[in-house]
């Protein structure tokens, strides 16, 4: 007989395992209107957004020319099905806004399971999941800044993609160039994900075949950050939206 760590909604259950079983979330569309910026948060699979991610599911944060700044303030919206976030463009040249989420899941005979070994009896696999999605506003379109906020970090070399030429990432881990890392590449008219690999130098390359929003996903699993009675790896995922004209 299990028992959970803490008592959740189905709705947030539901979001959690999806992490799990490989749903992403990103930040999509950005717009500006009475002097505020606004990004939707969105969730799902492909740039198809899922419900709305629970009010405890993920944390906004945003970075300016200074460092953190405050807080962005949020609403569940229906179109887009997801969050809108707004902040105040105080005239930084480049702002990167992050949605930044964390969980501890276990599975065992009854399925998965959110809490660590010590919660639930039979554990057969516990992991550690730090789920990020990352979107660069850049005021030239083209500085992307350096801020590296998460753990497990894409970072383009320009703010916006140019269609016609090859786009250049690179991924890091902790601060360091990750090489062999697993990367997901898609956009809205692609049929298609584009599944490569970082190169020893850490970096990723694509071809920018057309317009609009590209959502890069890199994948990379740390076996030894771990806990003995909570969890046997942690599992980073990053997601940065860019757009390409």
């Amino acid at each position: 007989m299990s028992i959970r760590q803490a008592q959740l909604d189905e709705e947030t259950e539901r979001s959690y395992s999806r992490q799990a079983y490989g749903h992403e979330m990103w930040l999509d569309s950005v717009g500006k209107e009475d002097g505020m910026f606004y990004v939707y948060g969105l969730y799902g699979h492909k740039m198809l957004p899922d419900k709305p991610m629970p009010t405890d599911y993920a944390n906004p944060l945003v970075y300016d020319d200074n460092g953190r700044a405050p807080n962005p303030e949020r609403e569940i919206v229906r179109k887009p099905s997801g969050w809108k976030f707004t902040f105040e463009d105080k005239g930084a040249d480049v702002y990167t806004f992050y949605i930044d989420s964390n969980s501890v899941w276990v599975t065992n005979d009854e399925g998965w399971h959110r809490g660590g070994k010590r919660d639930y009896s039979k554990v057969n696999f516990s992991s550690a999941y730090n789920m990020v999605a990352k979107r660069i506003i850049s005021r030239d379109g083209k500085n992307p800044g350096s801020v590296m906020h998460a753990a497990l970090e894409v970072m383009p070399e320009a703010a916006t993609l140019k269609v016609g030429s090859d786009a250049t990432m690179g991924i890091f881990y902790e601060g360091k160039p990750l090489a062999n890392a697993k990367c997901i590449i898609f956009n809205r008219g692609w049929q298609d994900l584009l599944m490569t690999k970082s190169g020893a130098d850490g970096k990723v390359t694509f071809k920018v075949d057309q317009p609009g929003d590209y959502i890069v996903i890199a994948k990379y699993t740390d076996t030894t950050k771990s806990v003995s009675d909570e969890f046997d790896e942690t599992s980073f995922t990053t997601a940065l939206t860019i757009g390409a004209e």
